[in-house]
């Protein structure tokens, strides 16, 4: 019986970790390759917008017409500005008393320009800023008219303060005096306390200096301190001291019952001394 020779032992060939990742590398690169791409999802395709043809032609009868009007506007203008019969000579003024004529036709400024350049709110605004204009409207006429209306200030009282007389309205606003002539209380302020912080007279004395020579037009003249308030003098030569110009036209009633009781019983006093709210003091002689 004849026996086989055995056969020689299988080598094992042992791989290192880095050629087995080359070769899981390589059989991955080959499924992708062999595996079926996915073809791209279709999409719908959009129709393309496209601008309007518009029809080629002549203008439109509105565009005529408006090219027509722009070209006679600018013409009217262009012989507004050219012909001098649109120009402003001397402009109409009405309403002033004491501002001089000169002055308010300075300050307008109007003279000589196209009336298609006047500005009338600019102009009034300027005539305001004269101490006696509280306001001032200015119109313009075709083909070269200007009138300018004014509004003065009506002065109540002369106003002497810091060795100075000036004109004062009911607001209190200060003015030069431009008539020394003209018939107005004097108002003295005997230490500053009537001057406010914007430099006017407070409107309150004032209010009641005017209201004093409405009761009184007898007395030309009317004080103010601090410490005293209001004070002038009766005509039979009382001082009167009424303290501040709050509630001073119940103050003013009453004295004018009490100056007429004391001149029928022939009893004038000195002083009437009403500066405080629960009545008066007399100082007889």
């Amino acid at each position: 019986m004849t026996r086989k020779a055995p056969l020689p032992p299988a080598t094992v060939r042992r791989r290192t970790p880095e050629q087995r990742r080359r070769t899981a590398r390589r059989q991955t690169r080959t499924f992708r390759a062999t595996a079926a791409t996915p073809k791209p999802a279709e999409r719908k395709a959009r129709p393309r917008r496209t601008a309007p043809i518009l029809p080629r032609g002549r203008p439109s009868k509105g565009r005529l017409l408006a090219a027509a009007l722009a070209v006679a506007v600018a013409a009217l203008i262009g012989f507004g500005f050219a012909d001098s019969r649109f120009y402003v000579e001397l402009a109409e003024i009405e309403g002033v008393q004491y501002s001089p004529l000169e002055q308010i036709q300075r300050q307008a400024d109007v003279d000589g320009y196209s009336i298609f350049w006047v500005n009338g709110r600019a102009a009034a605004q300027r005539i305001e800023s004269l101490p006696y204009v509280k306001r001032a409207i200015v119109r313009t006429m075709l083909p070269n008219r200007v009138r300018i209306e004014v509004q003065e200030r009506t002065p109540v009282a002369v106003w002497r303060v810091n060795g100075q007389d000036l004109w004062v309205d009911l607001d209190g606003f200060p003015m030069p005096v431009a008539n020394p002539e003209l018939a107005l209380p004097v108002f003295v302020d005997l230490d500053g306390s009537s001057v406010t912080a914007e430099g006017s007279a407070d409107q309150q004395i004032v209010n009641g200096v005017h209201q004093l020579r409405e009761k009184f037009p007898e007395i030309g003249e009317f004080a103010y301190d601090r410490f005293n308030g209001l004070q002038f003098r009766l005509p039979e030569g009382a001082l009167v001291l009424l303290g501040k110009p709050e509630n001073l036209a119940q103050r003013l009633e009453e004295l004018l019952v009490l100056e007429g009781s004391l001149a029928s019983l022939g009893q004038m006093p000195l002083e009437i001394d009403w500066r405080f709210a629960d009545g008066y003091t007399l100082k007889l002689p």
